[in-house]
């Protein structure tokens, strides 16, 4: 069973705004008579104003939103450690790293700033990708937590050796690459849908 999501593209709306008053659509109710100049004015600069359409997502897309809030949980964990391990350190904000090294707490430190630098990345994969494929992203997604969950624990131990025994999380964005490329790919017929 497909649940439906109403999705709406808002276009410029400074060139839909009427010149005689300082209203816009996005800013009071309109009438005919003040929409009607701004309209008309809208289809003669080539500005397409479309109805929202409804997109149809899988019943299974629900695993996607809570690999996705999993992720987050992961993100939070993470910034506590540093914080806890920050208090322990006596290493005072804004500094972010501490001069010695080796140092433990920028092992956490770089255990967290390292999943943030790839964080945009996954989230939009995951989502995209999970349009068409919700199990497989959500599995890719799921595979991808652990290890950033299994990368911090090596990395806490002070030896940054031990990060690579997460390293196993890149398949994980690896795979939900993949899964939006063959999304897209399907998308604009380079590929055979089904």
């Amino acid at each position: 069973m497909a649940t439906t999501m109403m999705l709406r593209v808002a276009p410029n709306v400074g060139a839909l705004s009427s010149s005689s008053s300082s209203q816009s659509l996005m800013g009071s109710p309109l009438t005919a008579r003040s929409a009607a100049p701004s309209l008309r004015r809208a289809r003669t600069s080539g500005l397409v104003v479309k109805a929202a359409a409804p997109v149809p997502l899988p019943a299974e897309y629900g695993y996607v939103v809570l690999t996705a809030a999993s992720s987050y949980v992961l993100v939070q964990w993470q910034a506590i450690q540093v914080s806890m391990q920050r208090r322990k350190s006596g290493i005072q904000y804004p500094k972010m790293y501490e001069d010695a090294d080796p140092s433990v707490f920028n092992c956490y430190q770089r255990a967290h700033q390292n999943t943030l630098e790839s964080y945009p990345a996954f989230l939009a994969l995951l989502l995209a990708g999970g349009l068409a494929y919700p199990i497989t992203s959500a599995a890719f997604g799921m595979l991808w937590v652990v290890g950033r969950v299994v990368y911090s624990l090596g990395y806490y131990t002070g030896d940054p050796k031990n990060r690579l025994k997460g390293a196993f999380n890149f398949f994980g964005l690896f795979g939900l690459l993949g899964t939006c490329l063959v999304f897209g790919a399907r998308q604009i017929g380079m590929l055979p849908i089904g």
